[in-house]
């Protein structure tokens, strides 16, 4: 893919991602796609190159979740965990930021050469290195401090006791970020890593609402989402809303499409999204969107 049309961002331009201007020394960027004022909502998902089938399952889940509650979901384009949460955010019709190791008319490796092609209409690619240049070693642990600072935190899905993963981590906690991880069985050398960074201190996270729920606590920076009609909503009650696209549907109903929430969790969104009025409560258990017919 020809990637000649980039452009090249620099810290005083207005487009330049503003959580990455936040920290120390932020670089130039050569980028291919947009980066948008709501990519600031972001968060960078990283792990093994090899991960286990559970482990690539999961990260495709968190960022389709997180994808479809607003957030764009940052990682570096390598093979395992970073394709598959480059690849679920863009299944869920969200945005992505892939932070390369080489220039940005340089695919690598070659088996993510589809996904090259489709971030850049839903996100970005984005490096510090000119065109053309090649993805050497030494690139991707300097490129890590990059996917944290794109980030408002980083969130670890398998990593081995010396993966590069657990750079990004470094960095997330040199720049002030959360740092979240998966965690794994105590025998799988895939998750060594992620279970050291647990014992450590990092946020213990299982689905896309743990880290929703994190970030909310640490940053001033998870801004709330409006719905059609106007009303501000909580990036949960945007996802809650999105899933529940029907004019009349359950609870039950809803539950099955955002399995993510307990049930008692979800009720509790659906009553805020009534007492927002987005939402009307009908005879029967069920709950009918404003502005609709029966």
């Amino acid at each position: 893919m020809d990637q000649s049309a980039g452009t090249v961002l620099t810290p005083e331009d207005l487009a330049y991602p503003e959580n990455l201007r936040a920290v120390p020394d932020p670089p130039p960027l050569f980028c291919a796609g947009d980066i948008l004022p709501t990519d600031r909502t972001a968060v960078a998902i990283v792990g093994t190159r090899s991960p286990t089938p559970v482990g690539r399952e999961i990260a495709y889940e968190i960022a389709s979740d997180l994808a479809r509650a607003g957030v764009t979901v940052v990682s570096g384009l390598a093979a395992g965990i970073d394709a598959a949460a480059h690849k679920g955010a863009l299944d869920a019709g969200g945005r992505t930021i892939a932070c390369l190791g080489a220039g940005i008319d340089v695919v690598y490796p070659r088996e993510n050469r589809n996904l090259f092609a489709r971030i850049p209409k839903s996100g970005a690619l984005v490096s510090e290195y000119p065109l053309g240049t090649k993805p050497l070693p030494w690139h991707f642990p300097a490129r890590n401090r990059i996917i944290s600072g794109l980030s408002l935190g980083v969130l670890v899905v398998e990593a081995g006791e010396k993966s590069g993963a657990l750079i990004t981590a470094d960095w997330a906690a040199k720049h002030g970020r959360p740092v979240m991880a998966v965690p794994g069985s105590p025998k799988s050398r895939a998750s060594a890593g992620s279970n050291r960074l647990i014992q450590d201190g990092a946020y213990l996270v299982c689905c896309a609402r743990d880290v929703l729920s994190f970030l909310r606590h640490e940053s001033e920076y998870i801004p709330e989402a409006t719905s059609a009609r106007g009303v501000s909503l909580t990036l949960e009650e945007a996802y809650v809303l999105g899933e529940v696209a029907d004019n009349v549907f359950s609870a039950d109903e809803a539950h099955s499409r955002v399995p993510s929430l307990s049930p008692g969790r979800l009720l509790s969104v659906l009553s805020s999204l009534e007492v927002k009025g987005v939402l009307k409560r009908l005879p029967g258990g069920k709950y009918m969107l404003r502005g609709t017919t029966e």
